[in-house]
Formats: structure tokens, C-alpha cells, sequence
């Protein structure tokens, strides 16, 4: 599995614990797009792994198959994830930026997830 995700949350983290590496309030959007990616490469590395022909679908039934195929909880908390961070990622002028806890929270989870995915499947007796 290639390291993309965690070189991403690894910056990503750098940022909440620095925000004034990036310019003009941008920590918030930035650290958000960092974390989406991270997301992004870890699901497209477990399905490049896993199932290549699922890598090459849209990251909407890459999820769907993730729920109905590996695990019930962990897609579903993916889905979730998924779309949070998507909304978020995308500036809108009545909205406000997400926050340092949000993004730290969001980092755990994709963290979880990316480690989770990238662990070698549980074998049964």
C-alpha cells in the first residue's frame, strides 16, 4: 500500500498544529482538502488491493460496495465520512470554515480508516 494517506495527514497535521504555514485564514479549507485526500488514496489503494475493477467506479459505489461487501459499520461510518468531508471541502460564502476540533476529529477518523483499510485481512479459522 503506498503511504500517500498518511503523507497527507501527516501535513495535514502540521497544519492544525501550525496554521500559519498557509496564508490568509486558508488552515481550515486547506487542512480539509488534505484530510479528503487522504481519504481518497487509502480507499483507492484497499480497492487497488482488493478488487481492482471496483478502483476504476465512481467513489459513490466504491462506497456502496464497501458497506454491502467488506463491512456493514466501517462503510457506513466511510459513507458518512465521506460526505462531511466533501461538504466542508467545498467554500461556500454562508458558511463558516470548519473548525480546529472538527478537523482534528476528522483527521482521527480518516486516520482509523486509512489504517484499518490498509491492514491485512482478518483470516477465520
Amino acid at each position: 500500500m503506498s503511504h500517500d494517506a498518511f503523507r497527507r495527514l501527516a501535513v495535514a497535521d502540521r497544519i492544525l498544529k501550525e496554521p500559519e504555514l498557509v496564508e490568509h485564514g486558508a488552515w481550515p479549507r486547506t487542512c480539509t482538502w488534505l484530510i479528503r485526500l487522504a481519504f481518497e488514496h487509502g480507499l483507492d489503494d484497499f480497492w487497488a488491493t482488493h478488487d481492482p475493477a471496483i478502483a476504476e467506479v465512481t467513489r459513490r459505489a466504491q462506497l456502496l460496495t464497501l458497506t454491502r461487501t467488506i463491512d456493514q459499520d466501517l462503510g457506513s461510518r466511510a459513507t458518512e465520512l465521506w460526505h462531511t468531508l466533501s461538504r466542508a471541502a467545498h467554500h461556500h460564502a454562508y458558511e463558516l470554515a470548519p473548525t480546529g476540533p472538527e478537523l482534528r476529529s476528522w483527521h482521527h477518523d480518516v486516520h482509523t480508516l486509512v489504517t484499518t483499510l490498509a491492514a491485512p485481512p482478518k483470516r477465520t479459522p
